[in-house]
């Protein structure tokens, strides 16, 4: 009979998989087993062994994985590091597609006016002073912006600023702030690329460099 839970070691941690189309009862009780015999020929040591749970294409509910939790809980050599799956929830995929989504913006942005958008917004129309666009993801400037732009809100720090902003008040990424007037305006161009460094500093750069600064840009899921 094939194995409910496969066990693979990888420098000081353990990977423990749970079949797919396994009985979930079994795997449980493969997971109990597994760890007594790891516990019974572990050497003596003080630090916790992390082990990381992967359930493959199978996704566990919340009650499925407390009851995951409650087995290595009652090994103190153990400790639960990561939950891992092929799968995601609802929840996640909503987060990605509200993260990744590309709003296009043709109306003007008035000023006084407040406009928020989920995920990386094109904006198009024209961005009047005392006006404040905001994104929680990417803002690509393609109009003339005398107002404030901020991306990254409230505080994605991998946000990025694209497009001409030498007429604009200020840019934001997450929680930093930038006087558009202490720039540089000569060097501000259709191609500016604003992002925040690795001293967590507003940079300007060109979007040409995009890929050198951020490369492999990636997803990420709460």
């Amino acid at each position: 009979m094939m194995k409910s839970v496969n066990l693979k070691g990888k420098g000081n941690q353990y990977y423990l998989e749970i079949n797919s189309n396994s009985d979930f009862a079994q795997s449980l009780n493969e997971i109990n087993e597994l760890l007594q015999k790891l516990k019974k020929n572990a050497p003596l040591q003080s630090e916790p062994i992390p082990i990381i749970i992967d359930s493959q294409n199978r996704l566990l509910t919340t009650q499925q994985w407390g009851q995951i939790k409650s087995i290595i809980a009652q090994f103190p050599l153990f400790t639960l590091q990561q939950t891992v799956s092929n799968v995601w929830s609802r929840k996640q995929v909503k987060q990605l597609v509200e993260k990744n989504f590309l709003n296009i913006e043709t109306k003007v942005i008035r000023s006084g006016k407040i406009a928020e958008y989920q995920g990386n917004l094109l904006l198009l129309g024209d961005v009047h002073k005392n006006a404040i666009v905001r994104a929680t993801g990417d803002i690509y400037i393609g109009c003339n912006v005398e107002g404030i732009i901020h991306a990254g809100f409230p505080d994605f720090n991998d946000a990025i600023i694209t497009g001409n902003i030498n007429h604009a008040s200020q840019i934001r990424i997450s929680d930093l702030i930038q006087i558009v007037a202490d720039l540089e305006v000569e060097q501000l161009t259709d191609s500016s690329l604003f992002y925040i460094n690795d001293l967590h500093v507003i940079t300007h750069d060109q979007i040409i460099n995009l890929n050198k600064i951020k490369p492999r840009r990636k997803i990420t899921l709460d």
